[in-house]
């Protein structure tokens, strides 16, 4: 009998124990967080041996081509289809954070493959692939689940998932050893899981060296160029860190019923806070990296697309690499940001008459150009302003010609919000003019051409001749009606030309931003 009573007098007491560890930490800090998660997809959507996985994993990284950023990263989003598919966009995302030492990568999803509510930690100890053995960061698992309410440990979710293990084999390529992983998933009702973890994230960012990875494909299921035009916008997005703005499109976009369309990202709770952590935590720039589609692939079908995007988060844009102030030609980067900054001037201007202030853009603050902003719905011109000389800054120069492009051209009433969504932009930077001899200089396709004849004036960008398929003389006489002057009236006129760094977005047709 003693013996029965001390048993008892132990499991009261441990009984007691356990209450009161339930009653201050929560129920999910009595897991004991055991066990390895073994790689479901090696093999399959990814190669299944260590000496495979590593020679794709690294010629994926050889063959993606980035700027180099010099700023800290603190997050990126990258896709988790097959490899075949996405890995070779995924690699940009990466190759951003090569050599970077940390303590924890947060891989934040959406669930595919189980239904909840809140957001799930795996509750085991560590995961493992081909390529080795990465331990679960139990301490921060544990004190998310204390201290979240909407945050479980709960390994269900994560048994058959694929989005957030199809991450791992590129971290381990790319970041120095000893990290660990918090793997987390939302559920289809997230019930404040979103702002919780960035709320707890954003106080453990100061305790360790996080880096936060959004797992997401972006369109399901539209044809080809639909989902080019969606996607291209959904990365500018995602890049410029507003959360509500991606929360908008996301409904937007949907209710428009475009056809096969079943969603503009899959992992758009998880996107949305990895983005909102990061402006939170310094982050000052966004890099849209690369994007394509499983229609570039040669098995992919254009009928039915996914898309794929990578997005990296930097903290500080002074520590990035700029041409010289000298240089006429604008990085990728630059070019990006001046495409973005127009559409923002053009969406809150049409929308509210008002516009955004000049963004930090490196030395697009300082440098002069001359500029022209051209707006087109499909192929048809919807407006265009500009000037030729460099009488202003870069950002300065798109700011007005975005505004009087879309509400002051004198050929086409003012643009209004329900052409918003079919607009696309088209920036063209210049070189300062110079005087020619003899039109005979001019290069179809190559120079910008500024007629001068006494008060008559008329300017034509390089590539309207190329666009219309106009010969040097057609060019002439067109330039020459467009000033006011008869059809030969070029012949003893003044000709500068200028050349043009020309800028693409696409619009709702397919329009390619790489032609």
């Amino acid at each position: 009998m003693t013996g029965y009573h001390l048993k008892w007098q132990h499991i009261r007491k441990w009984g007691f124990i356990m209450t009161a560890a339930a009653f201050f930490y929560g129920n999910d800090a009595l897991h004991a967080f055991s066990g390895t998660r073994d790689a479901m997809y090696a093999g399959s959507w990814y190669p299944g041996t260590r000496h495979e996985l590593i020679s794709a994993v690294d010629q994926y990284l050889a063959g993606a081509d980035i700027p180099k950023l010099k700023g800290r990263v603190i997050g990126i989003v990258a896709p988790h289809a097959g490899y075949l598919y996405s890995a070779p966009v995924a690699a940009h995302a990466y190759k951003t954070v090569q050599g970077m030492e940390v303590d924890v990568v947060v891989l934040l999803g959406n669930a595919h493959r189980e239904a909840f509510h809140g957001a799930a930690i795996d509750e085991v100890a560590e995961y493992r692939n081909p390529l080795g053995t990465v331990p679960v960061d139990v301490d921060l698992a544990r004190q998310l689940s204390r201290n979240a309410a909407a945050v479980h440990i709960n390994a269900k979710p994560h048994q058959k998932e694929h989005s957030l293990e199809i991450q791992l084999p590129f971290l381990q390529r790319t970041l120095k050893p000893g990290f660990k992983i918090l793997p987390i998933l939302f559920g289809y009702e997230p019930d404040g899981a979103e702002e919780q973890l960035v709320e707890n994230l954003g106080k453990a960012y100061g305790e360790k060296k996080i880096l936060f990875v959004a797992s997401t494909d972006l369109t399901h299921y539209p044809t080809y160029s639909d989902a080019k035009t969606i996607d291209t916008r959904t990365v500018e997005i995602i890049s410029s860190m507003n959360a509500d703005l991606l929360r908008q499109f996301e409904v937007s976009q949907i209710a428009k019923g475009t056809t096969n369309l079943a969603c503009i990202l899959c992992a758009g709770t998880a996107t949305r806070c990895v983005m909102t952590l990061c402006r939170q935590l310094g982050a000052d720039q966004g890099h849209v990296l690369k994007y394509a589609n499983s229609g570039d692939v040669a098995a992919g079908d254009r009928s039915q697309v996914v898309g794929y995007g990578a997005v990296a988060f930097t903290d500080d844009t002074r520590d990035q690499p700029e041409t010289s102030p000298d240089s006429p030609e604008l990085t990728p980067e630059e070019a990006r940001r001046l495409l973005a900054f127009s559409r923002n001037v053009l969406t809150q201007y049409v929308s509210s008459g008002t516009t955004p202030d000049l963004p930090d853009a490196g030395r697009l603050n300082r440098i002069k150009r001359g500029v022209f902003v051209t707006l087109n719905i499909g192929d048809t011109l919807r407006g265009c302003i500009g000037y030729i000389e460099p009488v202003a800054t870069c950002v300065e120069a798109v700011r007005d010609n975005t505004i009087s492009a879309c509400a002051r051209d004198p050929r086409f009433p003012p643009v209004t919000l329900g052409e918003l969504d079919r607009i696309s932009i088209e920036i063209s930077v210049l070189t300062p003019p110079r005087s020619i001899a003899s039109p005979e200089e001019i290069v179809i396709g190559t120079h910008g051409i500024v007629l001068e004849k006494g008060p008559y004036r008329s300017v034509f960008l390089p590539q309207v001749a190329s666009d219309q398929g106009w010969d040097r003389e057609t060019t002439l006489m067109y330039l020459a009606m467009k000033a006011g002057l008869p059809t030969d009236g070029w012949k003893d006129a003044q000709f500068d030309v200028f050349e043009a760094q020309v800028l693409h977005e696409p619009d709702a047709s397919g329009y390619d931003p790489a032609r």
